[in-house]
């Protein structure tokens, strides 16, 4: 990969998201700075599938193209799950200006889908 620099900005909902489920999972802030070199390469290096590590586009009438849900997002608070850990990372990506927005952190324990009208409201 080559050296591409990459603008990484998060939402105030997603920063208190951050520190809610970091009170349970102390690693969340770690996980996060790796989850960033994951999208990197994901989005960023040719010959590499987006879906195949995990990544989807969000597929609804009312939302725009260039979002994206990390369904495999790995804890390594929650020993023994890899990258099946319960969190999803919805994320906003502008190729053009190469900027990635942070928009949500959820459990699935704590809700099945994502916010719609947390990502309709996104600015970035």
């Amino acid at each position: 990969m080559s050296k591409t620099t990459v603008i990484f900005e998060t939402t105030p909902e997603f920063d208190k998201d951050l520190k809610k489920h970091s009170r349970k999972h102390r690693s969340l802030p770690e996980d996060i700075e790796d989850f960033k070199t994951a999208l990197k390469v994901a989005h960023f290096t040719d010959g590499i599938s987006c879906e195949s590590m995990g990544f989807f586009p969000i597929s609804h009438p009312e939302i725009p193209e260039g979002f994206f849900i990390a369904k495999k997002f790995a804890c390594k608070a929650i020993k023994g799950s890899g990258n099946r850990s319960g969190y999803s990372v919805v994320y906003r990506l502008q190729g053009t200006h190469l900027r990635i927005c942070l928009i949500e952190l959820y459990h699935k324990n704590d809700k099945a889908v994502e916010d719609f009208q947390r990502i309709k409201g996104c600015k970035f």
